[in-house]
Formats: structure tokens, C-alpha cells, sequence
């Protein structure tokens, strides 16, 4: 069975791989992880074919397949893929079309983990404008019903360091569409105060992953906001 993980929620994605990690380990089956861009035709063939050293059923992992350039050789590992027998697991880090899916057949498992329209709409109202506070706070909260409060974090930590490449005038390259979003943003900021909550998000970054903190994340975060 193909079992396919994809989309921008990167967090809840592997979230999900380690769920189905876990769960082959209880059934005793061999897990093997490759990483796309270092795989040629005969190392795929390999792996799908190679029986496990113990006559286990065995699970492999295939990273980031649709990451690598429009090729022949993509073409190929996607047939192999297709035809193999084994328990197959693609993680993708972007969000696949159904074209893309289409190539697969309709025998697999699709997990597709998008970014929720509640947590782009926060992103875009992020401001220095006190009077937007309230609506701010409000649609952080229900960002953090729909999305994981670590993905939360780590959207919000890029959208600041996007706003940081635009009055650096370092612009990141991205859609016009964003561009114009993002110069608007950029506007009701100053670079002294973009650094500063740059400073923030790192220190609350480093509460949670050494535990000094008191408070969750969630709670760091609308802490964060309120005094931005």
C-alpha cells in the first residue's frame, strides 16, 4: 500500500510520518528512509525489491520525490514507485496537484495537510498599528484552534524575517502577488522594531526547547502579541 504525506503544514506532515512510523514498528516491519535527490534508478530498484535480512514485511520512506527537477529520471522513479509491492510512504514538503496524484493511481492513502486560510489571514493582518490588536489577537486564537501552535510559531518567525529582507532591502524571492503584501506590511514597521521581535520569537524559541518557559506556547505567543 502507498500511503502519500504532502503539504505546507510541515509540522503536522511529519507529525503524521511518525504516527505511521510507530505503528509499523508495533507490527515489527523494517523501516528504511531515502532522500530523493540522492537516489539513482539502481538504489530504488534495490530498495523496492531487497526482502528485510528477517523476512520482516518492510516500510520505505521516499523524501522529497517531487522537490527533484522534471526529468526522465523522475518519470521512472514515479513508475517504480507505482508498481512497487512493498508498504511505500512519499513525504512531500509542498502540496501536491491532483495531476501529481493522478500518476499514483487510485490505490493509496492521501494525508494532504494545507496551510488553513484563518493562519494566512493572520500572517497578512501582522501590524504595528496598535489600533489592529484586537482583531489581531482574535484571529491568532482561532489560527491556533485550526493549525498547531508550533507551526503557528514557526510561520510567524518567517513572516517577520521576510519583513527584515524588505527593509534590508534584500526582497526574498517570491509570487508579486506576496511581494505587494509584503511591502504594504513592511511599511507599518521599522527595521529596529522588526529585529526586536526577531529577538523575541528567538528567546521564546529557546524557553520551549530548553523548558525554562512557564507558559505554552500558545500562551508565549499571544503574550508576544499583545505586546508587540
Amino acid at each position: 500500500m502507498l500511503k502519500i504525506i504532502h503539504g505546507e503544514n510541515l509540522v503536522a506532515s511529519r507529525k503524521k510520518l511518525t504516527e505511521l512510523i510507530d505503528e509499523a514498528k508495533k507490527k515489527n516491519q523494517e523501516v528504511s528512509s531515502l532522500e530523493a535527490e540522492k537516489l539513482d534508478r539502481a538504489k530504488l530498484e534495490a530498495a523496492l525489491l531487497s526482502e528485510s535480512l528477517f523476512g520482516n514485511e518492510k516500510l520505505l520512506i521516499i523524501e522529497s520525490l517531487y522537490s527533484l527537477p522534471k526529468s526522465k529520471k523522475k518519470d521512472e522513479f514515479i513508475d517504480l514507485i507505482s508498481s512497487a509491492s512493498i508498504e511505500l510512504i512519499l513525504w512531500e514538503k509542498k502540496l501536491l496537484t491532483k495531476t501529481n496524484l493522478k500518476k499514483f493511481g487510485n490505490d493509496f492513502e492521501n494525508y494532504e495537510f494545507k496551510v488553513s486560510s484563518k493562519l494566512w489571514t493572520f500572517l497578512d493582518q501582522l501590524s504595528a498599528n496598535k489600533n489592529n490588536k484586537k482583531a489581531l489577537l482574535k484571529i491568532f486564537r482561532e489560527s491556533i484552534e485550526s493549525d498547531d501552535a508550533e507551526f503557528v510559531f514557526l510561520m510567524l518567525a518567517r513572516q517577520i524575517r521576510l519583513l527584515i529582507q524588505i527593509k534590508e532591502n534584500h526582497p526574498p524571492k517570491i509570487a508579486p502577488f506576496m511581494m505587494g503584501k509584503l511591502n504594504s506590511q513592511a511599511r507599518t514597521f521599522s527595521l529596529e522594531k522588526l529585529l526586536e521581535l526577531h529577538q523575541q520569537l528567538y528567546q521564546i524559541d529557546q524557553k520551549q526547547k530548553q523548558s525554562t518557559g512557564l507558559l505554552s506556547l500558545a500562551s508565549e505567543l499571544d503574550l508576544f502579541l499583545f505586546n508587540m
